[in-house]
């Protein structure tokens, strides 16, 4: 790939014409309206919007930065563009510039090669205004998409008026979300009733802002929440632990001789620590980072006093990963009136060990819905779909009673056979919110402790236990929490499922065991937990 003028040119012709386009907008951002092209992921924030494209070889982010107040000139306006969007990317300078004037806008547009791909940066000014777009990508042929992209976004004049005596912001914040500094309260618009939790042995966490806060002696632990933007901003050309490192540790350490696991190891352990300073307090820290993968990241920051310290509290990476279990909060009625739903299911496929021909598949999903009222009553529906050797059966129930609230648990009234359950329950922090977590105590199997397979072999069955987990999730709002779905598996119900399900609650793992199978000749009954 090169780097050729004419796709330069091509970046700064888009962008004037811009200026002038039609309005024929589907969506509107700050002051810009826009057409969101087939094929390209639209995506915004507080500083930006972009169009994303991305096929596993080439890529392309188009960024169009929200609108600031002038510095006084286009040049002084590009120079803090550049100096934003490029000069994290290895550019000191762009490699070449062009200059031009439409409309009463200046442009000015400089690009470069970095490590892989293209960068273009197009500074616009005029009226006290600027604003720009930024440009990466690591195929040329990739520009007249771009050029179209542009094409189809519009200056809304009337919003651009009403821009001009408020602009206040003197540079445009880059095009990746950041870290802010911690804060000494729960965040602003917590809906979370009890925000701290003492452990039994010794840990304390806080839920903030951006992350839980935990300590425990000298160690302190930050447990920052999935960030979809942040995620899904890392460059192909930069690897995961060097990433987050970047912008979870750096924002908040002066850090230096910062290594990488070099582990080989299945799953990829995303892994980076070294030593490091506090940038608010100036003391001295030995910082480690772990990305854990589960759906989304999960980074997990552990700041010990030294590296000896950390040493004797963590031998291996993934020893950091059961950390994550400090992000749980006490439970109150206040908390979880509203409507919780989940979904959830799994399956299995069959191979003959002899010959490998495929010999059919079995698998479950359940779905379910809690609503819980102000006034202590609750109403539940759960429905169920599980298809065995082509034939697919069906199963619901449905709930109304009371439930009674402690810290860690919840009782409701006239569940199966019209009597009492007990959940298991706490919260887990995300940004803006919360996640309902509610668990059935595991149960046991009998009458056997031991299944003998068909083909001579024995299944240890003693550990085998069956919980009913809903994990629930409700993001925060005034008037109108919102809910939203997360994975599960549940038991709907006083009867043997075709698929048993036993839940890790910290890593969310679910192994699934099909009792229809020929090869386990023994019978089994689940017990209903007390």
């Amino acid at each position: 790939m090169r780097c050729a003028s004419s796709g330069r040119v091509a970046v700064l012709l888009v962008v004037t014409s811009a200026l002038t386009a039609p309005a024929q907008s589907k969506g509107s951002y700050d002051v810009f309206e826009y057409v969101a092209p087939k094929g390209w992921k639209v995506e915004k924030s507080e500083q930006w919007l972009v169009f994303k494209k991305d096929d596993g070889t080439h890529f392309a982010n188009t960024f169009v930065i929200k609108a600031r107040a002038s510095a006084g000139s286009v040049r002084a306006d590009f120079d803090a563009d550049w100096k934003t969007h490029a000069q994290k990317h290895g550019l000191a300078k762009p490699q070449d510039t062009q200059a031009a004037s439409e409309g009463g806008w200046d442009a000015l547009v400089g690009s470069g090669m970095a490590d892989g791909f293209f960068v273009t940066v197009t500074t616009l000014t005029g009226r006290g205004i600027t604003w720009a777009v930024v440009n990466y990508f690591n195929d040329e042929s990739l520009t007249d998409e771009m050029q179209a992209i542009a094409d189809a976004v519009t200056v809304n004049e009337a919003k651009l008026a009403a821009l001009q005596p408020k602009a206040a912001s003197p540079t445009a914040p880059p095009p990746t979300p950041t870290t802010p500094a911690p804060s000494s309260g729960p965040p602003a618009g917590m809906v979370m009733t009890k925000f701290n939790t003492t452990f039994d042995d010794g840990w304390t966490a806080t839920v903030k802002a951006d992350w839980v806060q935990a300590t425990k002696g000298g160690l302190e632990v930050r447990l920052f929440y999935p960030n979809d933007a942040l995620e899904n901003a890392r460059p192909r050309t930069v690897d995961v632990p060097e990433y987050f490192w970047s912008k979870l540790v750096e924002p908040a350490f002066r850090t230096s001789s910062a290594k990488k696991w070099e582990g080989v190891q299945y799953p990829v352990i995303y892994f980076m620590e070294g030593p490091g300073v506090d940038k608010q307090t100036g003391a001295s820290r030995y910082l480690a980072l772990k990305v854990v993968f589960a759906g989304r990241a999960h980074p997990v920051l552990v700041s010990a006093p030294d590296e000896a310290s950390f040493r004797a509290a963590y031998g291996h990476p993934n020893e950091l990963d059961r950390l994550l279990g400090l992000n749980k909060f006490a439970v109150t009625l206040k908390d979880v009136v509203g409507t919780w739903a989940r979904g959830g299911g799994g399956g299995v496929e069959y191979y003959n060990a002899y010959t490998g021909s495929y010999a059919g598949m079995a698998a479950i999903s359940t779905t379910d819905e809690f609503t819980f009222k102000t006034d202590g009553s609750y109403s539940s529906t759960h429905r169920s779909a599980n298809t065995a050797n082509g034939a697919t059966r069906f199963g619901g129930e449905d709930f109304k009673g009371r439930v009674t609230v402690t810290d860690w648990s919840i009782t409701a009234t006239n569940r199966v056979g019209g009597k009492p359950k007990r959940f298991l329950a706490h919260l887990e922090a995300v940004k803006n919110g919360y996640l309902l977590h509610l668990t059935l105590p595991t149960v046991t199997t009998s009458p056997c402790t031991t299944c003998s397979s068909a083909r001579g072999r024995e299944a240890p069955r003693a550990a085998l236990g069956f919980a009913t987990v809903a994990a629930l999730s409700m993001l925060s709002g005034i008037n109108n929490p919102m809910p939203g779905p997360q994975g599960g598996t549940d038991n709907l119900g006083p009867r043997v499922p075709a698929l048993v399900g036993r839940f890790d609650e910290l890593t969310g793992d679910v192994d699934m065991v099909d009792l229809t199978n020929p090869a386990y000749d023994c019978r089994v009954t689940l017990l209903e937990a007390d």
